[in-house]
């Protein structure tokens, strides 16, 4: 079955690129932003972020295939689209998924950890309407914050992209450890921990909607 997956799954092309244009917003509203030391933080050259860029996008491609696939196969889903974009910022207090932003500011090394996990939610995105239901987390996880609910699963897969794909426990304990910051991830983590990774995703994939 995985085999056939294999040979037939076609993946977005993911295009990772400086946006020259959205970045002047990001940099004028970090000065804002007092939460961090963000309105203290100076903005890189337009060089430095290119160079950042390009050291993100060979970075991505040792992994891209194998991640894609993975994620695809233990989920039992598919992308959508052709195409999805990935705009690099000088910086930004957070990273998102929609538009996906990530920030340059960020060592290279944990850049699989975040294109990954955006790319996850990119995915359950693609699958709301005839998959995964906008309530299929707060039915799952209905104790928890919204935020929570919507990262259980999402670390779940992550983890399993880690030891079983990856075959890089490092990287699993490197970013519970930058979790303990936020109390919503941190949380997310310690559920996927006591009730097992492998175990949430097939619970996750039971309460798909019949199409």
């Amino acid at each position: 079955y995985y085999l056939f997956i294999k040979k037939t799954m076609k993946f977005p092309e993911i295009k990772i690129f400086y946006n020259r244009l959205i970045d002047p917003f990001f940099i004028g509203y970090n000065k804002t932003y007092h939460k961090g030391g963000w309105d203290k933080w100076a903005a890189p050259t337009t060089e430095q972020v290119l160079l950042k860029t390009r050291e993100l996008k060979k970075e991505w491609k040792k992994e891209e295939t194998k991640i894609l696939t993975a994620i695809c196969e233990i989920t039992e889903l598919e992308f959508k689209r052709n195409l999805i974009d990935v705009h690099i910022v000088s910086g930004s207090p957070r990273n998102m998924s929609s538009p996906l932003i990530i920030s340059a500011h960020n060592p290279t090394k944990e850049f699989i950890n975040t294109i990954t996990h955006e790319l996850i939610h990119k995915l359950f995105t693609d699958n709301a309407k005839e998959k995964v239901y906008p309530n299929i987390f707060k039915d799952m996880f209905s104790d928890e914050g919204v935020s929570t609910q919507s990262h259980i699963i999402v670390h779940a897969i992550l983890k399993y992209v880690y030891l079983d794909v990856l075959k890089n426990e490092k990287m699993l304990k490197d970013n519970i450890k930058k979790s303990e910051k936020a109390g919503d991830y941190k949380k997310a983590w310690k559920i996927v921990e006591k009730e097992g990774y492998l175990n949430l995703i097939e619970k996750f994939k039971k309460n798909y909607p019949l199409v």
